[in-house]
């Protein structure tokens, strides 16, 4: 994570981190209780503390910080605002509340700041632990006010994690990497595989959030251009997939051959090309006329020498986020590729294009880092281990299992991706995309043992999304 001051993207990495941990079955209570310690060390020259505690997990790195610090023999007072806590902020709340020795005070209303700023004298230390990253907008009562009260106390001045806009620390410890540039960092448990590793907290970062003011189409428009008289059902998979990545509208275009033989489904908007059997030149400025936020290019199209035309015209004319997946990768040259594009390669098709793939892990992952930069796009290498990268960050994604060889696999692969893409950008679509997969292929062999097909994969990603959720 970059030293920024986008506290939504710092919020959003945060919330991947901690659901990652807690998949890795490091529990946010244990990076809690070690964030306390790290803020309780920070004041281990004060004689007396003052925490102000919010309702997230800032809030509750700072009750847990009181603690430690009462158990030191300090002197501590806590004031947490009043309201709806995070499950581990709640549980150290309620263990603060078990210690007579340390001072509790509820504040709700911003009539109470008068009185607190008063007490403050008594205290040589003040304690930020209200919002760390999870400030959004302008702040609302009474932490706007008890902003201001911390920041008028003459007393040291520490932020737990991130200061609270409006109080400027003497000293901020931020946990695990910098929120601001001036910040001591400090470890608090968390592994590198919670980053080098997808896991639930992608597919957080990668599903917008339904608030329920939304409207059809606000969650994304997915077009699959697939399908050839050879091939039938590869873009209907990917389609389907999609819907089940809760994308808004999939339209599928695709030769009139193609059009005409698929499956009846009335969730499934078909746009047939001119083109009869595949896809060519012609095509594409029809296609591009059609409503879309991402598109999933590939699935089924063939390798005639007309979908070749059609598939470097479109690509150079097309400017939306593109997973380009199976034969679209055997048309195309590194030249194509755009910055918002996915390449879904299994080691065969990343060799046609970009030449030796080394075995080794380390090289493997190297190889596929540089490819990645030179084309200044995402690659998601396919395999008992996925490596995704974009040159500049890299995950690594190992929920697989051998009965994900089945044909169609990869066309729900891409559909989620596809998805995805639609609405955050294409690194973390691929990411997240990646492990969804998976976390599905490995839910149908908890159930079935190896006969599975990829349409028992693609029922089975809602379930996964579910499952993700868990770690909320």
């Amino acid at each position: 994570m970059d030293n920024s001051n986008d506290t939504a993207a710092q919020a959003k990495h945060t919330k991947r981190l901690d659901m990652n941990c807690a998949y890795l079955g490091i529990s946010c209570r244990l990076l809690m209780e070690n964030a306390g310690k790290e803020i309780a060390r920070a004041c281990e020259n004060a004689a007396s503390v003052a925490v102000f505690c919010g309702c997230g997990n800032n809030g509750g790195d700072g009750l847990a910080a009181a603690r430690h610090l009462s158990s030191a023999g300090k002197k501590v007072a806590v004031y947490a605002v009043s309201g709806i806590r995070t499950g581990a902020a709640r549980e150290n709340l309620e263990l603060v509340e078990k210690f007579p020795s340390i001072k509790l005070e509820y504040v709700s209303d911003s009539s109470q700041c008068e009185k607190i700023k008063k007490e403050l004298s008594e205290y040589d230390t003040v304690v930020d632990a209200l919002l760390g990253v999870g400030a959004k907008g302008e702040l609302r009562e009474p932490i706007k006010t008890l902003a201001s009260v911390m920041y008028s106390a003459k007393a040291k001045k520490i932020a737990a994690d991130m200061p609270t806009p409006g109080y400027k620390a003497d000293k901020t410890v931020s946990f695990h990497y910098p929120k601001i540039s001036d910040a001591v960092v400090v470890g608090i448990g968390i592994p590198p595989e919670a980053e080098t590793y997808c896991g639930p907290g992608d597919v957080y970062c990668a599903i917008p959030q339904r608030i329920g003011q939304e409207h059809k189409g606000d969650f994304g428009r997915l077009l699959v251009i697939g399908g050839s008289k050879d091939y039938i059902g590869a873009p209907i998979l990917a389609a389907k997939a999609a819907y089940r990545t809760s994308i808004d509208l999939v339209t599928v275009a695709c030769p009139r051959y193609v059009a005409e033989r698929m499956p009846e489904d009335p969730v499934l908007i078909i746009r047939p090309t001119s083109s009869e059997s595949y896809l060519s030149g012609s095509d594409v400025d029809v296609v591009l006329k059609l409503d879309y936020d991402s598109v999933v290019l590939g699935n089924g199209i063939g390798l005639h020498d007309e979908t070749r035309s059609f598939v470097r015209e479109f690509l150079r004319k097309n400017d939306k986020p593109a997973v380009l997946d199976a034969d679209a990768l055997k048309h195309l040259e590194p030249r194509h590729v755009k910055t918002n594009h996915i390449l879904t390669p299994h080691a065969g098709e990343f060799k046609t294009l970009f030449g030796d793939l080394p075995e080794e892990s380390g090289a493997r992952i190297k190889t596929v880092e540089e490819k990645a930069k030179k084309i200044n796009a995402t690659i998601l290498l396919k395999g008992p281990i996925d490596i995704i990268s974009n040159g500049e960050k890299t995950k690594l994604n190992r929920t697989h299992n051998p009965g994900m060889t089945v044909g169609g696999t990869g066309d729900v692969l891409a559909g989620i991706a596809g998805a995805l893409a639609a609405r955050t950008e294409t690194f973390t679509a691929a990411s997240a995309a990646a492990f969804l997969s998976g976390l599905s292929g490995n839910l149908c062999r908890d159930e079935k043992g190896y006969a599975f097909t990829a349409m028992d994969v693609l029922e089975k990603i809602p379930e996964a999304i579910k499952y993700c959720k868990t770690f909320e």
